[in-house]
C-alpha cells in the first residue's frame, strides 16, 4: 500500500479504539452522576489504564506491518521485523499514545473546574463532561485520530525505509544515499518544501528548516517538523567507495 492507503488504515484502527475506550471513559467517569447525582470522577480515568494499553497494542500492530510494508517498497533485501530503527520507532510511538488517560483527564479536570467557576451545578458539570467525552459532539476526537495517524504512519514508514537501507548497505557493502520528498501542496510546510529533494548520504541528517532529521517523522525532531509531516523518502543506489 500507498502512504495515504497505510494512513487510512492506521486512522480506522486508532479511531475504532479511541471511540471504544472513551465509552468505557464516560461510563466511568459519569457514574457517580448517573448513580446518585454526585459529581463526575476524573480519576476513573486512570483505572482504565489497562483498557487503553490493549487498544495501543492493536495500532503499534498495525504500525509494524506498515513498517514492515515500506521496508519491502525500498529494496529486496527481506525484511528484520526486530529492526533497531523499527524497534525504537514503536517504542517512541507507545510513549506517546499511552499518555492518552493523562491528556483525557486533565481535559476533564478543566471542563469541571471552569463549569464550577462560572457558577454550574453538578447536573451542568455532568452535560459538559460527556461532551468532552462524547466522540460526535465535537471534532476534537476524530480529528486527534487523524493526527495520530497522520503523523506515526509517516514516522513507520520512515524507520521502515531507514532500516532497509542500513540493511541493504550491509549486505552489499555500497553507499547509499537517500531523498526528501515532500508532497505540493498547501498544507505542506514552507521547510518542507525547502527539503524537497535533498540527497544526503544514507547515515547523515537531512537539514529540514534548520534541523537535522534522518527521516520523515524522526522523533527525536520538534513537534512543529514532525507532527502531521506527510513526506517520504526514497534509497538511492551509490557505487562502491
Amino acid at each position: 500500500m500507498g502512504q495515504a492507503e497505510d494512513e487510512r488504515a492506521v486512522e480506522a484502527v486508532v479511531a475504532k479504539g479511541l471511540r471504544s475506550w472513551l465509552t468505557k471513559a464516560k461510563d466511568a467517569v459519569l457514574r457517580p452522576w448517573r448513580q446518585f447525582r454526585g459529581m463526575p470522577d476524573a480519576g476513573t480515568v486512570y483505572s482504565l489504564q489497562p483498557d487503553w494499553d490493549r487498544e495501543v497494542e492493536t495500532i503499534l500492530a498495525t504500525l509494524s506491518r506498515i513498517s514492515m510494508g515500506a521496508w519491502s517498497e525500498a529494496t529486496d533485501v527481506p525484511p528484520v521485523s526486530r529492526h533497531a530503527f523499527i524497534v525504537a520507532s514503536l517504542a517512541d510511538a507507545e510513549n506517546l499514545m499511552v499518555r492518552m488517560p493523562d491528556e483525557v483527564a486533565n481535559l476533564i479536570f478543566a471542563e469541571i473546574n471552569d463549569t464550577v467557576n462560572a457558577g454550574g451545578d453538578t447536573e451542568a458539570v455532568a452535560r459538559q463532561v460527556e461532551k468532552v467525552l462524547s466522540w460526535t459532539d465535537s471534532e476534537r476526537w476524530p480529528g486527534r485520530a487523524r493526527t495520530i495517524a497522520r503523523t506515526e504512519t509517516t514516522r513507520a514508514r520512515g524507520a521502515g525505509t531507514l532500516g532497509a537501507g542500513t540493511e541493504q548497505a550491509r549486505v552489499t557493502g555500497r553507499i547509499l544515499q537517500k531523498t526528501w520528498v515532500a508532497h505540493h501542496d498547501e498544507r505542506t510546510r514552507i521547510s518542507h518544501f525547502g527539503a524537497d529533494g535533498q540527497t544526503r548520504v544514507f547515515y547523515e541528517p537531512f537539514d529540514v528548516g534548520g534541523e537535522g532529521l534522518m527521516f520523515p517523522g524522526d522523533p527525536t525532531g520538534s513537534p512543529e517538523n514532525v507532527i502531521n509531516c506527510r513526506c517520504s523518502m526514497v534509497i538511492r543506489n551509490e557505487a562502491t567507495r
